[in-house]
């Protein structure tokens, strides 16, 4: 059963997901550009907003300063205030004069007229500006009564072709006391929107943009479009932007970015539709670009990848097939990839290896049953010989020890030897190479008896063995040839008498140390490096010393049962003693 996806389907899916990364790349550069132009054409169009408002509030501002310059001039103040019917006759001619120069001063007013308090006319000149002063007295009768200056429009389409744009400013006496100013009358100045329409003109944002005034009655002032002018606008496109400065509608049979501005001083709003498809034009290369090279990129993966799967999972296909043969049926079969790149290295890589494999085996099949058979036979008879050198020459040392203390005192002794003779005899014949400690250690104990009595208590004996380790295991008739060395190499040499110390116990790394400490002749320095040496390498060689010849065979011993790290080691110094150590593992079963 498979588990996890195969490497061309990772492949395949690295493969969408770059395609995936590389559209949304696209989606997002192209949304941080929209959103980029959007903003930097909001702030286009709230500067020519905020343009046409200060030319707007300009205009406005010259209609108001002729009003004043009307209603505060001292002629036309005398003129009003008197009540001279006589003396108002001769100030009629240079007043309307006045009033004539101030209109001509600012070609966008189309008439200038006073009303006195008692509703008598001054500058009416064509029976369209009584039609004005008709509605406004209809439609702002409460609105004049608060003596109020106001901005207003009035149109009767019986009787007026277009709306009339006025601004009605009262009247009062400064020749007065300023805190009792009386009420002479009002001032009317009727304007020209056709300014307007010229302002609105020079500030197209866009071809097809639209930019509108509107007055308070939402009735379209000035426009970009001649047709929409005097028309009443949409109040619902204006909605959506009670709440919000910015906003999408749909007006003129196509979707338009919107902004408002008010115009406080006159109540009045301005206007700004530009239709979004033209706020992306420049954008609208990009994007097709963008979605272009997109798709190109695309094709481009697909292909590459295509062939790169291809000539990535075939092979190793292969490759695995024909590992998976090999592992199940093994042979001389080889694979043939003609490719030269990694893969095909690879292929020949493995041959190699598996005729490496090949070689070493039929090499391993030729040898490992003669050579396990070699390396018994070799252990069996070194062991054999090892253990045979033993033996003799106990037994000899133990005979000559009989022979000299019969002979020399005919006495019970004998049977004491003769005994522990016996017991070490018995011992050294069981067929069980592996014996508990403690045992290993009575043979010592029987030998140093019979040594005792051959020597007479020339030497004493310690033997301080931990009973830790008395029941763990050791190899057969190690210990005794140590001791035997001791006796007779060193002890045996002394003038006076020495002392054989024995210890045993249990270090830590799971290591058992025994330790052989005599106080005899030692050993010379030549013969100590010499004898180092042999038990370094565990030599064999026949022409050692006395001395050394059992200390090899032991060290041959344990290192043949136990490996290198384990055996003898040796400090001795002339006329101070010599000191064995042997150390071996911790055995508590049977070694095989």
């Amino acid at each position: 059963m498979k588990s996890g996806a195969s490497l061309k389907q990772k492949l395949m899916l690295l493969i969408g997901i770059s395609t995936l990364m590389i559209f949304t790349l696209q989606i997002y550069y192209y949304a941080s550009f929209y959103s980029l132009t959007e903003d930097k054409e909001n702030v286009h169009t709230s500067k020519i907003m905020k343009q046409v408002e200060e030319r707007l509030l300009s205009f406005m501002q010259d209609i108001k300063d002729a009003a004043l310059a009307s209603s505060y001039n001292t002629i036309i103040q005398d003129y009003l205030g008197s009540d001279d019917p006589i003396y108002r006759l001769k100030l009629n001619k240079v007043v309307i004069e006045i009033m004539s120069g101030i209109k001509s001063s600012n070609k966008n007013i189309k008439s200038i007229m006073l009303v006195d308090k008692k509703g008598h006319t001054v500058g009416a000149s064509n029976p369209f500006d009584y039609v004005v002063l008709r509605e406004i007295e209809k439609q702002y009768m409460l609105q004049m009564n608060k003596q109020e200056q106001f901005y207003g429009k009035v149109f009767d389409p019986k009787e007026m072709e277009k709306p009339a744009y006025f601004f009605v400013h009262p009247i009062f006496s400064t020749l007065n006391d300023p805190n009792d100013a009386a009420e002479l009358g009002t001032c009317v100045v009727i304007y020209k929107s056709d300014m307007l329409d010229r302002m609105v003109m020079d500030t197209k944002a866009t071809p097809n943009s639209m930019l509108f005034i509107l007055d308070n009655q939402f009735s379209i002032v000035s426009s970009d479009e001649i047709s929409l002018k005097e028309t009443q606008f949409d109040q619902t496109i204006l909605e959506g932007v009670k709440n919000s400065s910015e906003h999408k509608a749909f007006y003129y049979q196509r979707m338009n970015h919107i902004q408002v501005k008010d115009i406080d001083a006159l109540h009045w709003k301005i206007v700004s539709l530009i239709p979004i498809n033209e706020m992306t034009d420049k954008l609208r290369a990009i994007r097709n670009m963008g979605f272009m090279i997109g798709i190109v990129m695309t094709l481009l993966i697909f292909i590459m990848g295509y062939f790169f799967i291809r000539s990535v999972t075939q092979p190793l296909g292969r490759i695995i097939r024909f590992v998976n043969f090999i592992g199940n049926n093994g042979g001389k079969r080889r694979m043939k990839m003609p490719l030269r790149n990694e893969i095909g290295i690879l292929a020949t890589e493995i041959n190699k290896m598996l005729d490496k494999m090949d070689e070493t085996n039929e090499k391993f099949v030729q040898a490992n049953v003669s050579l396990y058979q070699m390396e018994l036979a070799k252990k069996q008879a070194e062991l054999s010989f090892l253990q045979s050198q033993i033996n003799p020459h106990f037994l000899y040392n133990t005979l000559e020890c009989l022979r000299s203390i019969g002979l020399a005192n005919r006495i019970k002794e004998i049977v004491e030897i003769s005994t522990a003779m016996a017991k070490i005899f018995r011992y050294s014949i069981k067929e069980d190479p592996i014996v508990h400690i403690a045992s290993e250690v009575k043979c010592i104990q029987d030998y140093l008896r019979i040594m005792s009595i051959r020597y007479m208590e020339k030497f004493r004996t310690e033997i301080l063995i931990e009973e830790t380790i008395m029941n763990m295991r050791i190899p057969k008739m190690i210990l005794q040839p140590i001791v035997e060395n001791a006796v007779y190499h060193g002890l045996e040499r002394k003038n006076n008498k020495g002392t054989l110390t024995i210890k045993g116990f249990v270090m830590q790394g799971n290591c058992v140390r025994f330790e052989f400490i005599d106080d005899g002749k030692g050993i010379e320095e030549e013969e100590l490096i010499s004898l180092r040496e042999r038990l370094s390498r565990s030599d064999d060689d026949r022409n050692v010393s006395a001395r050394g010849v059992g200390l090899l065979n032991i060290q041959r011993r344990i290192q043949l049962a136990f490996g290198e790290r384990y055996g003898i080691e040796i400090y001795s110094k002339v006329n101070a003693g010599t000191t064995v150590v042997l150390q071996i593992p911790v055995v508590d079963q049977g070694i095989e």
